[in-house]
This record gives structure tokens, C-alpha cells and sequence, in this order.
């Protein structure tokens, strides 16, 4: 859920973002929950990722549609969650690490317009010397 970094300074602006996530995980269990009932599954057998999206596209379309058949179209996507069932992999082991290395760049620690000049003034000099 990009939980990583948290974005906000303060401290109790970071535990409202935390809040806010917690509230945002519980829903998307309590859809799949939900979905799950009306199938007859268990809740941890449907995909967390997938439903995810599916909710990402109700709040699209209630954005685009308005609330006048917000019923309608959250049985749909309930209905859709329901299809969103994990594979069966018994046995499955797999490692909790990254592939890919990340790259050894610095970070940019000043506005990226002082930067750019920075950068421009240094290959003028290479140029001039």
C-alpha cells in the first residue's frame, strides 16, 4: 500500500497518514470479507492486490458516475472481488527479497532548478578547462 515513507512532519500528522492506513487496509478486509461471504470462500483466499484495484475502480467510477447507483455498482464489485481467487500453490516457499539492487545515486538535497545548474555550470568549466 506504499506504506514505506511516510510523507507527512509532524507527529501527529504522521499517526493521522498511519490512521488513515489502517482505516484504508481494514476496508479493502472488509470488502473481501464481505465478497467472501457471498461466495461461500474464505476471506484469505482472495487476492488483497486484486481487490484493491477493483475498489480503486468504484471510487473511479463514483467519481465519474456520482452516487445515484452506488448500490448497483458496489454489488457488481463485489461480486467481481469474489472472482478474484488466489491460485492453489502448496508448498510454495519463496524469498522475501529484493532482485534488483538500488542504484548508489545521491539524493537530491536542494531544489531541482539549483541542481540543473549546478550540473550545467560544472560541464561549462570541463568544457573551458
Amino acid at each position: 500500500m506504499a506504506m514505506d515513507v511516510l510523507r507527512c512532519k509532524s507527529q501527529a500528522m504522521i499517526d493521522k497518514e498511519i490512521a488513515v492506513y489502517l482505516l484504508a487496509y481494514n476496508l479493502i478486509r472488509w470488502a473481501m470479507a464481505k465478497a467472501a461471504s457471498l461466495s461461500d470462500t474464505l476471506p484469505r483466499a482472495l487476492s488483497f492486490v486484486a481487490a484493491k484495484r477493483a475498489l480503486g475502480a468504484l471510487e473511479e467510477h463514483l467519481r465519474h458516475h456520482g452516487i445515484g447507483r452506488a448500490r448497483l455498482t458496489i454489488e457488481i464489485i463485489l461480486t467481481a472481488i469474489t472472482t478474484l481467487k488466489l491460485p492453489h500453490r502448496p508448498n510454495r516457499v519463496e524469498p522475501r527479497a529484493k532482485k534488483r539492487r538500488p542504484r548508489p545515486l545521491p539524493l537530491l538535497t536542494v531544489p531541482r532548478v539549483l541542481a540543473r545548474q549546478r550540473i550545467l555550470e560544472q560541464r561549462v568549466l570541463k568544457v573551458v578547462s
